[in-house]
């Protein structure tokens, strides 16, 4: 993964492209860690055909494409595998400000505040195969940072962004 962490730092130097990094490895800038195989990031859906010509030009290419999501694995070594999550500019941007530093594997990423983490989260829970994963790893952030989201706040989430089961999963915390 480091690679890829790298390779992500590099197109931003070049090119000003902007990432978050989202998914699994984002977990522990708030002292979660899980298992992972793929790095997942995000950046503006504005971006993506550029985004796109650097990931071709570093070796990956597509193999999974849903609305917002393009999924890309690299030609050579298949076992790299980057997820890019695209959203609107305006989204992206009150994500990016709201941003914090996180150095993984020696190298200095943004990573979405804890709130807009859990926002992420609890979208992604809505699909039925997604849900038992990404609703345990909203436990687990909430568990690793208590107080730090108020209950009002999380109510507000998962009214937003999740579902009623969401939270009543999440209930002892609200």
């Amino acid at each position: 993964m480091r690679a890829v962490f790298e390779l992500l730092l590099r197109i931003q130097a070049a090119s000003g492209l902007r990432f978050l990094l989202i998914g699994g490895w984002a977990l522990q800038a708030y002292g979660y860690a899980r298992q992972t195989v793929d790095v997942d990031c995000m950046t503006a859906t504005q971006d993506e055909a550029r985004v796109s010509v650097e990931l071709n030009n570093a070796g990956f290419e597509p193999f999974d494409r849903l609305s917002a999501f393009v999924r890309y694995r690299h030609r050579v070594n298949p076992l790299m595998v980057l997820d890019l999550m695209m959203v609107d500019a305006g989204t992206f941007e009150k994500m990016w400000l709201e941003a914090q530093s996180f150095k993984v594997a020696d190298f200095s990423l943004r990573v979405p505040s804890l709130e807009h983490l859990i926002a992420l989260k609890l979208h992604a829970a809505k699909n039925p195969h997604r849900a038992s994963r990404d609703l345990s790893d909203v436990i687990e952030l909430l568990s690793m940072n208590r107080s730090k989201v108020s209950p009002e706040s999380l109510q507000e989430l998962c009214d937003k962004f999740g579902s009623p089961e969401a939270a009543q999963k999440l209930r002892s915390f609200l």
